[in-house]
């Protein structure tokens, strides 16, 4: 009777027990489940955030290498486009229609450019550097004393590419053309634009292209360009295998030995009036230097590609 009693009384210990088990399984389960969906989620995030700087990344090369290769005004830039076609709105009288806007990646010549959201990106561009024919000239002396856009409190920016991130509270308009369907905060109003840091009010992503670091590359096509003269000017029998002498106008010098866009694109831009050429005694060999910011000289030499260096 009394091992009946004992029996009796420990069974429901035992469901107890067996019930805590399934409830610490089911917890444990369950705690599981959170940290794998925190995780995979934090995974998704860094992918879409990789994607998105090398979107960024890929639009600014590109911008950079159209600024360079354009043959009239090197250094400018298209304008914004004005929707999601790609191609960059055509200018209104002497100005684009907006300065911010969608990239232009149709006239870039890329295939459409998303961001790890899946979102195309947007531009915004220095009005001194559209791409305006009939616009001042453009070098890194005209510009010297120029302040241009800001980001993040640095000045002297030609253009930014921002990525505008998945929509926040408020933007429910999209897809559509309007700023505030995707931009925030100081971005929205036309700046002075900033990078972050991302809050629930805030995600908009930027990459910056500098006068700097426009020019740098500029210039060194200019320096192949007046090279290329040079090495004509060398090779031509009449001339005996020498630079031209010290103190001419090497404008005079080279018109001949250079094609007439290239003639026109130097003298329209003043590439001349900020170039120093300076030949060697024996006339064997030159420097050609630019040396507004960033500056940049280049030795010069029979057959070879020039050896410049930005001190």
């Amino acid at each position: 009777m009394n091992q009946r009693r004992s029996f009796s009384q420990t069974t429901p210990d035992r469901q107890h027990g067996a019930a805590l088990l399934v409830f610490m399984l089911i917890f444990f389960l369950a705690g599981t489940s959170l940290i794998l969906s925190q995780v995979d989620s934090l995974r998704l995030r860094r992918e879409a955030d990789r994607a998105t700087s090398a979107a960024l990344a890929h639009a600014r090369e590109a911008l950079i290498g159209r600024a360079v290769a354009d043959s009239k005004m090197p250094g400018s830039l298209p304008c914004p486009s004005g929707d999601d076609s790609g191609e960059a709105s055509l200018l209104s009288g002497n100005d684009c229609p907006a300065y911010i806007g969608r990239l232009p990646w149709k006239t870039l010549a890329l295939n459409t450019l998303r961001d790890g959201n899946g979102n195309t990106l947007w531009y915004v561009l220095a009005p001194e550097f559209r791409d305006d024919d009939s616009a001042a000239p453009l070098n890194p002396k005209e510009l010297e004393l120029w302040h241009g856009l800001t980001l993040d409190g640095t000045e002297r920016i030609a253009a930014i590419v921002l990525s505008t991130g998945p929509p926040l509270a408020g933007q429910n308009g999209r897809p559509s053309n309007e700023l505030n369907d995707y931009l925030e905060g100081a971005n929205l109003n036309g700046g002075p634009y900033i990078s972050g840091p991302t809050s629930p009010a805030f995600n908009d992503k930027t990459i910056a292209i500098s006068h700097d670091q426009l020019f740098s590359v500029v210039n060194r096509r200019i320096m192949g360009l007046l090279s290329s003269g040079l090495d004509k000017y060398y090779n031509d029998p009449p001339n005996n295998n020498l630079y031209p002498e010290d103190g001419v106008v090497l404008k005079t010098k080279l018109d001949q030995y250079l094609d007439t866009t290239t003639k026109t694109m130097l003298n329209t831009n003043g590439w001349y009036a900020i170039t120093n050429y300076t030949p060697a005694a024996d006339r064997r060999s030159a420097t050609l230097a630019i040396t507004v910011s960033p500056a940049i000289t280049c030795t010069i030499m029979p057959a070879q590609k020039p050896s410049c260096t930005h001190p």
